[in-house]
């Protein structure tokens, strides 16, 4: 991505929380603001720390199960990874905390970025599918009924879901495809051996989904996170004594609030999450000055957690953000510098030890 673009980017991001703050504050008095946010109790948020913490945990433990099938990777590397991620989001432009959670792992175990993605992709993928169950539930506890919105959402999530799992199984078809097309048109050059390579290990880090077993435990861990995420959001609740319907509002709240977060803004989605919140809690009669005082404290709370755990962190493994995607860059450089002097000697027998594993 060029300077220029990047440039318009984030202009376009921060005109949306732009429009969006300005939507949520319109009818909001900054008077009821600040005294609501005196009186709130704040002591509830203690027990939500801690199962925010609790939810990183969990995180740690889902990307665990589906990088087992290459090996078996250390739960606090993982666990600081998911923090610095969510920091990165957090703090900086364009929605870089994936990225920056999965370059933070490669450094701390050494694995390929490619299967590092895919793995995280494979966790966004059943954040869906649990998004659009809770989602479901919101609209059977509102009598409401399912309804036709609420049978795209799940109906399209088992298509994506399906369509992942199939390409998974035939993963080792694809390769072949890429091997037998790609290759011979460019002649054996290197970025076409590795592109093949990127997408084999990226398909590799997909294979998880193929055991039953470990499917249903990636399963069952989704559906832990997501309770503990019910819970955290209903102590933050009760913090400005949002009460009424418990089930449905905390419900509507994280499900609106998350799918919020799909749209491109500024670093933490300040705006869309406070417009979320108004939206979301609007049918339980809940004014708009409490909502956007509740959204603040939300992300008071997430910001504040994984900007000191993960400033810790970052401190202790002396990694810069903001340079690490330019590091990663330097390093993919210097592994084609490395082909480039190793390709003329691919004619002549390799000795055992240059090997790939």
């Amino acid at each position: 991505m060029t300077g220029k673009k990047r440039l318009i980017n984030l202009a376009a991001a921060l005109g949306i929380s732009g429009a969006a703050l300005f939507f949520a504050l319109r009818h909001v008095s900054l008077k009821n603001l600040g005294h609501i946010l005196w009186k709130g109790h704040y002591g509830w948020l203690i027990p939500a720390t801690l199962l925010l913490l609790m939810i990183y945990g969990a995180r740690a433990l889902f990307w665990r199960q589906t990088l087992s099938v290459t090996r078996k990777v250390a739960y606090p590397s993982l666990y600081s990874s998911i923090v610095v991620g969510f920091m990165a989001n957090s703090i900086l432009p364009f929605r870089a905390g994936e990225m920056v959670r999965a370059l933070y792992a490669r450094k701390l175990e050494d694995l390929p970025l490619p299967l590092l993605l895919s793995t995280i992709l494979i966790e966004r993928l059943f954040d869906l599918v649990s998004l659009s169950l809770l989602l479901f539930l919101y609209l059977v506890f509102g009598g409401q009924g399912v309804g036709g919105k609420g049978i795209w959402i799940i109906g399209g999530t088992a298509g994506l879901f399906l369509g992942l799992v199939a390409l998974v199984y035939g993963r080792l078809v694809v390769v072949k495809i890429l091997d037998r097309t790609l290759l011979p048109l460019t002649r054996g050059h290197r970025l076409a051996k590795k592109l093949v390579k990127t997408a084999e290990q990226a398909l590799h880090g997909l294979s998880s989904i193929t055991s039953p077993t470990l499917l249903l435990r990636l399963f069952l861990t989704s559906l832990a996170i997501w309770a503990l995420s019910l819970l955290a959001t209903w102590f933050t609740l009760i913090t400005f004594d949002i009460t009424q319907s418990p089930v449905r509002v905390t419900l509507a709240f994280l499900v609106f609030t998350n799918l919020a977060m799909l749209i491109p803004s500024s670093p933490g989605g300040i705006g869309v999450f406070q417009l979320a919140a108004v939206y979301a809690l609007s049918p339980f009669h809940v004014p708009a000055d409490r909502a956007v005082a509740l959204s603040l404290v939300n992300q008071g709370l997430f910001i504040s957690v994984t900007g000191i755990l993960g400033y810790i962190f970052v401190s202790r493994s002396h990694v810069s953000l903001t340079s690490m995607q330019s590091q990663a860059l330097e390093m993919e450089a210097s592994e084609e510098g490395e082909e480039k002097i190793s390709s003329p000697e691919e004619k002549s027998p390799r000795p055992p030890s240059d090997t790939l594993p």
